[in-house]
């Protein structure tokens, strides 16, 4: 036998051998890296500068959801519920209504409460008078629970508000 086959089978010579392709791909990581880096480095930077400067938002984000009114300031939503039935979060808006001498719908109480939503839309989607929105508003953070549960004066939109939302965004009341 050799002494080079021999030192083959030293177990040293095979934590050596081991060693270097450690190495080695360590090498090739750190390249791959770099090569990384230096692609992207020409490339202009994307970072806002937030909040100085705010994001453009898709017409389709879900943000903060708030309550058109008609034009005229009178509450548009008619207390039907079908936005708290659809909610997968239990008991996440709250409504009581009742109807006035002239059988109209009058909401008394209208809560939400945005520390449990999932901001998934489907209220905004069922409403049958298009009176639940979500809006662009992102920055809903604060202090306590109880700051986020938002009450229907703190949801409701004015007349101007609501027909500024509805004009930028091409939509067309079902009932005014």
């Amino acid at each position: 036998m050799s002494n080079h086959s021999h030192d083959a089978q030293h177990p040293l010579n095979a934590i050596e051998h081991a060693e270097g392709n450690v190495v080695l791909e360590g090498i090739k990581a750190i390249a791959q890296g770099f090569a990384t880096v230096l692609k992207h480095h020409p490339r202009e930077a994307v970072t806002l500068e937030y909040p100085e400067v705010m994001p453009e938002l898709s017409d389709r984000f879900h943000g903060r959801l708030s309550l058109l009114s008609k034009s005229d300031d009178t509450d548009l939503c008619i207390g039907c519920q079908a936005c708290a039935r659809v909610c997968p979060c239990d008991d996440l808006i709250q409504i009581d209504m009742h109807r006035d001498d002239d059988k109209k719908p009058v909401v008394t109480r209208f809560t939400i409460d945005m520390g449990r939503c999932i901001f998934c839309g489907n209220c905004t989607e069922v409403c049958p008078v298009d009176c639940i929105k979500m809006l662009s508003d992102f920055e809903l953070a604060d202090y306590s629970r109880e700051a986020l549960v938002l009450d229907k004066k703190d949801l409701t939109l004015s007349g101007q508000e609501s027909d500024e939302w509805r004009a930028k965004r091409g939509y067309t009341p079902t009932v005014l």
